[in-house]
């Protein structure tokens, strides 16, 4: 019909005869590359974004890590001592927006007074804050640091659960949606006692392992063999194996995860917890208001009411 009204009105005009087909023609592509660009910009806004699952539904894919001077990077000398397994798959996964927010050297104990002050408000925080709050899934890799203070690997694991647990629950405060948040199994030292007690703390880390927290990110599999002299971090070959081993996880374990806790049940495109939680539409009906439009439709990319026929 729109398209009908353009030709009518480019007739009605007055145009010279031999000047109007080429104006029709013109004002068709712009509509259609307007029409197309609509629907490639909204229509996959959620659940999925470059054909991955959109866990928050925000349109884009952003992914934070936590940890110590590992995932910071420290040791890595192909990029200058810092970046490591989190820049290497940067790289590569570049519809990801990843936020590498480790700091060399950091203990579980000074994470989540790290935390506390982030979700307090403070500024020298802001950047940590800024990153949790963006984020479709969280990675910790952290604890490993804490053998030092003599203190026991359940102490530690306790101090994990919760960071996650409150990184969880602060964010979906905010936003109204908690961030899924994954615990690393962290890659094995290999320094005198620090080796034992970080497997014992592993051990504890892979029991722990659930649907709604997962904790199977196995970098403990990548060799010893790769650490560099200092015995604690990767050398860049290191670095690169536990990159390999993360990107791997993300594009094949992380989807299924997702899947897992954001269902679909009627198959309209929207997840069932969007759909009762900000949306009021029916999880288990394409097309909740039965005016024969889809719900993602609606929601996505007509911007009509989904709860209203029209």
């Amino acid at each position: 019909m729109l398209l009908v009204l353009i030709m009518y009105n480019l007739y009605r005009s007055p145009v010279k005869q031999s000047n109007r087909l080429p104006r029709l023609f013109t004002t068709i592509i712009i509509l259609t590359l307007s029409l197309l660009s609509t629907w490639s910009a909204d229509a996959i806004a959620c659940p999925r974004v470059s054909n991955f699952p959109d866990y928050n539904c925000d349109q884009s894919l952003d992914i934070a890590v936590l940890g110590d001077s590992i995932p910071f990077g420290f040791g890595d000398s192909k990029n200058g001592n810092r970046g490591g397994y989190v820049l290497r798959t940067q790289s590569k996964l570049k519809q990801f927006t990843f936020r590498n927010l480790a700091k060399a050297g950091l203990r579980s104990f000074e994470l989540l007074k790290d935390l506390e002050d982030a979700f307090a408000g403070k500024e020298e925080q802001d950047n940590l804050l800024k990153g949790l709050l963006a984020a479709d899934v969280v990675f910790l890799d952290i604890g490993r640091n804490d053998r030092w203070l003599f203190g026991t690997p359940a102490a530690t694991f306790r101090n994990l659960k919760r960071a996650s647990s409150m990184i969880k629950t602060k964010v979906g405060a905010r936003t109204g949606v908690p961030p899924l948040v994954i615990t690393a199994v962290m890659m094995l030292p290999n320094r005198g006692s620090q080796g034992p007690w970080v497997k014992e703390l592993n051990a504890l880390i892979l029991k722990s392992n659930s649907k709604a927290n997962p904790a199977d990110l196995r970098l403990d599999l990548v060799s010893k063999r790769l650490l560099s002299t200092d015995q604690i971090h990767p050398t860049s070959v290191g670095y690169t194996a536990l990159f390999k081993t993360f990107s791997s996880y993300i594009t094949k374990n992380l989807p299924k995860k997702i899947a897992a806790l954001r269902p679909d049940s009627d198959a309209d495109g929207v997840y069932d917890f969007f759909e009762s939680k900000f949306y009021g539409t029916n999880p288990q009906s394409v097309d909740t208001d039965g005016d024969g439009k889809n719900d993602l439709d609606e929601i996505f990319v007509l911007n009509t009411n989904p709860l209203a026929a029209d």
